[in-house]
């Protein structure tokens, strides 16, 4: 008897073993309708976030029906037919089922409120995943080659977009939060290098899979954004704010990603993100029946692209990755490189040069792509090991871009993305001679810094808002005093900045006042000075007129 059960249970073990091998299938399921909410009368809170309600009101952003949530008894009924619910997205009234049998998706077919469906996905079905970490290095930042220059081996990278000017007068992004959108972020919980880094938050958008242990291409996206390690390596925003978001399944290449992307950018929107770094591309698949033509690179066939417009109207802004594609049959951008509204960015070398990968444009309704272009060849990043390397592709050149708008961004945080994205597109080097392989060329962020500082309003002789006052005395003293106390003086610091933006003072407050003598010769040579009061989560600059 006790040798017949266990046969039993042996017989049931490699039946349910069976079973999990078999393929699953996945599908996106379009909704006719949604319900409806009287926008006078809802709690706006309720739909997304206080951060994303203010950004929205800077924006000039209205909400709409698309912030409305998916239908609840939808989603009941669809999970009654045996199914499970992967992903949804509000934005496209969509939702994505996984299913162990294709008849399935008849049964969800046949319900009166779904429009239609699209197969998306097969493969194993992954419950958890359980990858094996690479080890860290014996990597010691604190006895390795000190460089005398603050960016240390980045300091090129930053060279080329003359970007120093900008970061020297203090603006690194702090105050701008920006989401990482990618494929994995391997060890970047216990690299040491990362541990100055303003990490907020993660999520994962993956059924089955481990945001820490699939993969290290974010952690080397991230890399050259966030690092914040002086006279040894810099990310090109190293004192913004990181959203950590996986959506992508490198074990294989199907639709479905797309929709895990949308639903991570989803969740960015409703938290407040303003800016997106997304290094990810699409154009061939496992099953060539879903493939993309280059006909098809309008912006308005790909989902994915399609969000990203959904995204820019919603207040953000993104950037993403051309692809790598040039020296291959495709030679295009992927998508959604192709969306009108993505920053899309090429991959050039230290010496202004196209990397032969990088992919080119234009679209096939004939519009500039890529846009920009930055560097992508020998791009310096930190892998899943926590060494310091080199790495090629337009996955490294959009993100170091990303974080040097996010830089210029926090010199004024309310500016519109339109005209924050004008101002760096007319930076460009080829800017009066666009093409299909630079774009606009590489952008230029001293004259882009100059040009946002602009952009600011002028306070004449007295200002002030919650954070600080600023006033001039009689006796041509220059008095800037914290209004916000809840923190000791010394975690405040203050920067006074000529009119041409280069710093005169860079120091903590010693008390909550602080005053500065206006010498004859400064007021001689500045109409105006710009004041930087900067608080442990934000960031205040007054343009400021002194005669």
């Amino acid at each position: 008897m006790r040798n017949f059960i266990l046969l039993l249970l042996a017989v049931q073990f490699h039946f349910i073993t069976a079973q999990d091998q078999l393929n699953h299938f996945k599908f996106r399921v379009y909704l006719k309708d949604k319900p409806t909410f009287d926008l006078a009368k809802v709690d706006t809170l309720s739909l997304l976030s206080t951060k994303s309600l203010e950004r929205r009101k800077e924006q000039k952003v209205e909400i709409d029906s698309t912030d409305f949530p998916l239908s609840v008894r939808y989603k009941e009924i669809i999970r009654r037919q045996g199914v499970d619910i992967v992903a949804e997205s509000k934005w496209f009234n969509t939702i994505v089922i996984e299913c162990s049998d294709s008849v399935d998706i008849k049964k969800i077919q046949n319900l009166n409120f779904v429009d239609s469906t699209k197969f998306v996905w097969t493969g194993i079905s992954k419950s958890s995943c359980n990858y094996v970490r690479p080890r860290l290095k014996a990597v010691n930042y604190e006895t390795d080659t000190v460089h005398n220059d603050y960016y240390g081996v980045s300091e090129p990278q930053f060279t080329l977009h003359n970007a120093n000017y900008m970061l020297n007068a203090g603006f690194m992004g702090k105050g701008i939060d920006i989401a990482v959108i990618d494929a994995g972020f391997t060890n970047l919980d216990v690299i040491p290098s990362f541990v100055h880094s303003f990490i907020v938050g993660n999520k994962n958008f993956v059924p089955g899979s481990d945001i820490f242990s699939v993969n290290d291409h974010g952690t080397k996206v991230l890399s050259t954004m966030a690092i914040n390690l002086p006279n040894k390596v810099m990310g090109s925003a190293p004192h913004a704010s990181y959203l950590l978001l996986c959506s992508e399944d490198p074990s294989t290449e199907f639709l479905v990603e797309e929709d895990y992307w949308i639903a991570a950018i989803e969740y960015a929107d409703s938290i407040g993100v303003k800016l997106v770094n997304t290094s990810l591309g699409y154009n061939q698949f496992d099953d060539s029946s879903l493939d993309y033509t280059h006909e098809e690179l309008t912006g308005k066939t790909s989902l994915m692209s399609r969000a990203v417009d959904k995204a820019f109207d919603k207040g953000m802004l993104i950037v993403g990755s051309a692809g790598n594609e040039g020296n291959k049959s495709w030679e295009k951008i992927t998508v959604p490189g192709d969306s009108k509204s993505m920053l899309t960015v090429g991959a050039i070398s230290l010496d202004s040069t196209i990397a032969s990968f990088s992919s080119i444009g234009p679209t096939a309704d004939g519009r500039i792509k890529p846009d920009l272009v930055s560097i992508g060849r020998g791009a310096v990043t930190i892998d899943a090991t926590g060494e310091i390397g080199y790495h090629n592709g337009t996955s490294f050149s959009s993100p170091f871009l990303a974080g040097l708008i996010g830089s210029l961004w926090s010199v004024n945080p309310k500016l519109n993305r339109n005209e924050l994205i004008d101002i760096v597109r007319k930076s460009g080097h080829q800017f009066n001679q666009p093409d299909s392989i630079f774009g606009y060329g590489i952008p230029n962020f001293g004259i882009a810094y100059q040009a946002v500082l602009n952009t600011l309003k002028q306070a004449d002789k007295y200002f002030e808002n919650d954070l600080m006052q600023v006033s001039v005395t009689n006796k041509d003293l220059l008095v800037i005093t914290v209004n916000d106390t809840q923190y000791q003086p010394q975690s405040y610091s203050l920067r006074i900045l000529n009119e041409k933006g280069n710093p005169l003072v860079k120091e903590p407050f010693e008390s909550y006042d602080y005053i500065y003598t206006l010498t004859e010769e400064l007021i001689e040579e500045n109409d105006e000075l710009f004041i930087v009061v900067q608080a442990p989560f934000e960031q205040n600059v007054v343009r400021f007129k002194i005669k």
